[in-house]
């Protein structure tokens, strides 16, 4: 590990000369630090609020290893608040971050590659993670409990997670398969489309995504969702916020009073952190994505 004053001395003669050259880099696929530490990380920094998640799910009273950083979005679980921020998924501070002196860095591929780049230039140890599916989020927390050796509690969050998994993939559904759209945000109005975490919770829990046949997240149309007639519609609580109601805002266009879910009263809220984070919480998402489609019948 190299010592810490001499990264903020090569941090501070190379800062400039790191970003022009960072700044012409196009990879946009999953990063991951070539250089791996020798001995477990005890000092560890997370770069996302679902990185937090998973290493709080599986850390143990006796492991030794600390949250040393975190971002501006980190507020689960409650302890995770007292650990010092080093800013926004696209705020990274790097002088914030190698004051902190860690030996591990995560994150996912949101964060800011020109500073992950720079990490790695400092000879940081950096794992960034790719997450787009359940099963993604099921390796991440493998990764990570190899990493750090936590291989039995991760483990263990892996199993209860796949259990209930499974235990939703079992349980009786609603026939036929009722359409289902996912309102991601309402202005401008973006739904989850195919190969989204979102749409694929919406068939794992029963239902039919009515834009699998738009890809990714995209803004929508009132004649598209009109056009497709969702039976129901599940709206996140507000991106964190205590003023905005999604769900007042759907339920007041006049466009859409007419919808099927809107008549029948399907119109669902979720808490958006559980439902949008790649982490420990996806199941809890995926359970309420299932009482929403099957509310009908259970």
């Amino acid at each position: 590990m190299v010592k810490r004053f001499f990264r903020i001395t090569l941090l501070l003669f190379l800062f400039a000369g790191i970003f022009i050259f960072c700044s012409g880099c196009t990879d946009t696929g999953t990063i991951s630090s070539s250089n791996t530490s020798t001995g477990t990380p005890t000092r560890v920094i997370s770069l996302a609020p679902s990185e937090t998640e998973i290493f709080y799910a599986i850390n143990t009273p006796d492991s030794g290893i600390s949250l040393v950083g975190r971002t501006d979005y980190d507020d689960y679980p409650p302890e995770a608040l007292s650990v010092p921020s080093v800013g926004g998924p696209q705020t990274l501070s790097i002088e914030s971050i190698v004051s902190k002196d860690p030996d591990l860095i995560i994150g996912t591929t949101l964060a800011d590659k020109t500073v992950v780049d720079s990490l790695k230039s400092l000879g940081y140890d950096v794992e960034i993670y790719d997450l787009e599916t359940i099963d993604d989020v099921y390796s991440n927390i493998e990764s990570l409990g190899e990493i750090l050796g936590l291989e039995e509690s991760a483990g263990a969050l892996v199993d209860n997670m796949t259990s209930r998994q499974t235990a939703i993939e079992d349980a009786p559904k609603e026939t036929p398969a009722p359409k289902t759209w996912y309102v991601v945000a309402i202005e401008p109005l973006y739904a989850a489309g195919n190969n989204t975490l979102q749409g694929e919770m919406i068939e794992e829990a029963g239902g039919v995504n009515v834009f699998a046949d738009m890809d990714g997240y995209f803004v929508a149309s009132y004649e598209a969702v009109i056009e497709r007639e969702p039976e129901v519609i599940i709206v996140p609580s507000g991106h964190g916020s205590t003023t905005v109601n999604f769900t007042q805002q759907i339920l007041s266009i006049p466009e859409f009073r007419d919808l099927p879910a809107v008549k029948n009263g399907r119109v669902y809220t979720v808490d958006d952190n559980t439902v949008s984070r790649p982490g420990p919480r996806i199941i809890d998402g995926l359970e309420q994505f299932y009482q929403c489609i099957n509310a009908e019948i259970l």
